[in-house]
C-alpha cells in the first residue's frame, strides 16, 4: 500500500512540473492591444463643467474623450489599465482596469472629467492638455505603457458654443444648435441676486401664489408685473450676435452669454440673456419654463399646465420697442402676441425645457459670493428713480412749427428704411444706419465675421445662399475693399476670390457692382457685390450661391439685392 502511495505522489509531482513547464514555455499565442485614434472634444464650455462630469446628461453624449481598444492578437491581453489627467486642473485619476482582454474582444473607455469650479474663473479661451496613460501586458511578465496627449480648449466662462459636430456632419439647422441645451445650466433660480430681483417684482403685486396655487391668471399677473418692472426701471435689450469659430474640423458660432445675475446688475441683456433671466425668475417662483431657440433669436415660455398648449410665451426683447420695430412702448399683452406669432411662423425651433434638462444633469455652476445688501441697494435705487420720474410734471412742449414740405436727403433715407417689411423677412440695420438689407428671418444671422471689415452675415443653412455686409473705415475705394476681402478670404479661409466683371464709378454716392467666383475645397460659388464710398468709409454687400442655387433662388436674390441701401 505504501509503495502505491509513493508511486501516485511521484506521478503528481511530475504532472506539476510539466504544467509549470508548459506555462513558462515560449508560445506564439500572445495578445496585441490596438486602439483607434481617441475621439476628444475640441473645446469645453467652462460654465457647464458639471455637465461634462455627468455620464447621465443627454445619455452620455458629452464625454471629453472616447478610446476604443481591441485585442487583435491570438492570446489574451493582461493587466490592462487606463487613467488620465489635465495638468493644473485634474490630477491622475484612479486607473480603470480590465484583468484580461480576450482575443477579438473590444473595450470602450469614456472619460467624464470632474473639473474643478475654478475653471469658471477663466475669462478667455485657454489651451490645456489631456494626457491619457495606458498600461497592459501582451504576455505575462511583459508590461507596456504609453501616454497619449491631446489639446483641449477651455472656453471663457461666458462663452457658449452652439454645436460640437464636425463640419461634415452638419446637415440641418438643428445640427448647428445641437449644444444649445447647455444654456439650461445658465438658469439660476437659487441665485441670491435672482431672489432679490423677484422680491422687487412681487413686492409690486402684494405677493404671489404663482408657483403654489396660481392658475393662468395669477401667472399672467406676476409675469406682467415683471415685464412692467423691467420696462419702468430701464432694463434694455442689447444686440451682440455670435461670431463664427473654427477648431479643427468643428465650425460653430460662439456667443458671449452672461448669467442672469449680470443682466440684473447691468440692467441690460441679449435676447438669450433676457430669456434666461425670465426662466430663472419664473423657476424661482416654482414655475416650469422653456427657452425657445429659433434662427437668430431666443425667448421664453412659462407653463401653467401639462398640456401641449398650456403656456404663456413672452417676447423678452419687447422691453426695448425699437428691437421689435415699434415706435413706442410695447404692452405686456402685445409682447405675448409677438411671441405667439413667432411660434406660429417659425419653421425651425428648439425647445429647451429647463427643469427637464437640469434634472438630467445640466446644473448651474457654483456662483461666487456676492454682497446681497449691495444688490438690494441697486434695485431700491432703480425703484426710487422710477418713482421720482413718474412724479415729475410733464415737460412744456415747444410751439408747433409748420412742417417743411421739401424732404431732405436724410428724410428720404429714413423713408426708405421704414418701407414695409415682407412677412418672413428680417431687416438688418447696421449701427449708424450705414447699411440696410432684408434677409429671410429663418436664416442664421451673426454680427461680425471671420475677416476684418465684415459686420454682418446671414446664411440659409439648407442651401449655399448667403449674404455678407462690409464696412471699411480705413479704405478709400471700392476696388481696395474688394482686394482686401479677396486677400483675407485667401489667407484666413483658403478661399480664392476671383472678379469677373466690374461696373460703375468709384466715387461718393456712386455704387460699383462686381460679379465673380469663390473657389475652395468645397467647390465653386458665384457671387455678386455692390460697394459704395461714403463719409464713413467703404460699404459693401455681397451675395453668393452655387450655380444651381443662383438659378433656383433667382427671385429671392433679386429681392435681397433690391433691399440694400447704403448711407452717406
Amino acid at each position: 500500500m505504501k509503495t502505491l502511495l509513493r508511486l501516485l505522489s511521484g506521478l503528481l509531482l511530475l504532472a506539476g512540473v510539466a504544467s509549470l513547464g508548459l506555462y513558462f514555455r515560449p508560445t506564439s499565442e500572445v495578445g496585441a492591444l490596438t486602439w483607434e485614434s481617441p475621439v476628444v472634444k475640441k473645446s469645453l464650455m467652462t460654465f457647464a463643467y458639471k455637465v461634462y462630469g455627468n455620464p447621465g446628461a443627454q445619455n452620455g453624449r458629452n464625454f471629453l474623450s472616447k478610446v476604443v481598444f481591441k485585442n487583435t492578437g491570438s492570446g489574451p491581453v493582461h493587466d490592462f489599465s487606463i487613467s488620465y489627467q489635465i495638468p493644473d486642473y485634474i490630477p491622475w485619476t484612479t486607473a480603470e482596469t480590465n484583468g484580461e482582454i480576450q482575443p477579438g474582444q473590444t473595450v470602450v473607455k469614456l472619460f467624464y472629467p470632474q473639473l474643478p469650479s475654478k475653471v469658471t474663473q477663466l475669462t478667455s479661451q485657454t489651451t490645456v492638455t489631456l494626457e491619457t496613460k495606458i498600461r497592459w501586458s501582451d504576455k505575462p511578465g511583459s508590461t507596456k505603457e504609453e501616454i497619449l496627449r491631446s489639446n483641449v480648449e477651455l472656453r471663457g466662462v461666458n462663452e457658449v458654443e452652439y454645436t460640437d459636430l464636425p463640419a461634415n456632419e452638419l446637415v440641418t439647422w438643428y445640427d448647428h444648435f445641437v449644444t444649445a441645451p447647455f444654456v439650461a445650466a445658465m438658469v439660476t433660480p437659487n441665485d441670491p441676486v435672482v431672489r432679490e430681483f423677484v422680491a422687487e417684482v412681487t413686492r409690486r403685486t402684494g405677493g404671489t401664489t404663482a408657483g403654489i396655487a396660481g392658475g393662468p391668471e395669477e401667472i399672467a399677473r406676476v409675469m406682467k408685473a415683471m415685464y412692467d418692472y423691467m420696462c419702468e426701471t430701464g432694463m434694455r435689450y442689447t444686440s451682440d450676435a455670435g461670431v463664427p469659430n473654427k477648431l479643427g474640423d468643428v465650425s460653430t458660432i460662439v456667443q458671449t452669454v452672461r448669467l442672469p445675475r449680470d443682466v440684473i446688475i447691468t440692467n441690460q441683456g441679449l435676447c438669450v440673456e433676457l430669456a434666461l433671466l425670465w426662466a430663472s425668475a419664473m423657476e424661482h417662483l416654482g414655475l416650469r419654463t422653456t427657452v425657445v431657440f429659433r434662427p437668430g433669436h431666443a425667448f421664453t415660455l412659462v407653463w401653467f399646465g401639462q398640456e401641449a398648449n398650456q403656456f404663456i410665451p413672452i417676447e423678452c426683447t419687447a422691453i426695448t420697442p425699437m428691437a421689435v420695430g415699434a415706435n413706442g412702448p410695447v404692452s405686456f399683452m402685445d409682447a405675448i402676441k409677438m411671441a405667439q406669432q413667432d411660434l406660429q411662423k417659425q419653421k425651425f425651433q428648439m425647445w429647451i425645457g429647463v427643469q427637464q434638462y437640469q434634472q438630467q444633469g445640466f446644473r448651474p455652476p457654483e456662483l461666487p459670493s456676492i454682497d446681497v445688501d449691495k444688490i438690494k441697494n441697486i434695485l431700491a435705487q432703480r425703484t426710487a428713480h422710477k418713482t421720482a420720474v413718474a412724479q415729475q410734471p410733464p415737460a412744456q412742449q415747444p410751439p408747433a412749427q409748420q412742417p417743411n414740405t421739401t424732404p431732405t436727403e436724410d428724410q428720404q433715407k429714413t423713408a426708405e428704411d421704414t418701407r414695409p417689411l415682407p412677412d418672413g423677412f428680417f431687416r438688418y440695420v447696421s449701427p449708424g444706419n450705414w447699411v440696410t438689407v432684408d434677409v429671410p428671418s429663418h436664416w442664421v444671422r451673426t454680427e461680425g465675421g471671420p475677416i476684418n471689415g465684415m459686420i454682418f452675415t446671414a446664411t440659409d443653412m439648407q442651401t449655399t445662399l448667403g449674404v455678407n455686409i462690409f464696412r471699411f473705415t480705413n479704405l478709400k475705394s471700392s476696388d481696395d475693399a474688394v482686394k482686401s476681402i479677396a486677400q483675407q478670404f485667401n489667407s484666413n479661409m483658403g478661399v480664392k476670390l476671383k472678379i469677373e466683371t466690374r461696373a460703375g464709378e468709384d466715387s461718393h454716392h456712386d455704387v460699383v457692382s462686381y460679379t465673380g467666383s469663390a473657389t475652395s475645397r468645397a467647390g465653386t460659388n458665384l457671387w455678386a457685390g455692390m460697394f459704395r464710398v461714403t463719409r464713413g468709409g467703404v460699404l459693401g454687400f455681397v451675395i453668393g450661391a452655387n450655380t444651381q442655387g443662383r438659378g433656383k433662388d433667382k427671385k429671392l436674390i433679386e429681392y435681397i439685392e433690391s433691399s440694400v441701401y447704403f448711407g452717406n
